[in-house]
């Protein structure tokens, strides 16, 4: 596929419009086909970097709230509260 995909790109518009029919549409079909695959790849990766930004800032915030809960000699203080 990879092969029709470059041959395809390669050509001018004009010369597509010179192809007969079965051999333009054959051309046109795999490059639209190929493109849209790596589209949609790329759509899935940025989507994936996305997802692991927004996981990673919100791991920093819990770990950031719990550095914040912490009080130290928390366990002495409760010990001589009780």
């Amino acid at each position: 596929m990879d092969a029709w995909r470059a041959r395809a790109s390669k050509e001018h518009p004009a010369n597509l419009e010179r192809m007969k029919p079965p051999q333009r549409l054959t051309l046109l079909a795999t490059l639209c086909h190929v493109r849209q695959t790596e589209i949609t790849d790329s759509l899935v990766d940025l989507f994936i970097q996305l997802v692991l930004k927004i996981n990673t800032r919100a791991e920093r915030k819990v770990e950031k709230e719990a550095e914040l809960k912490k009080v130290r000699g928390k366990e002495a203080m409760l010990l001589r509260v009780a």
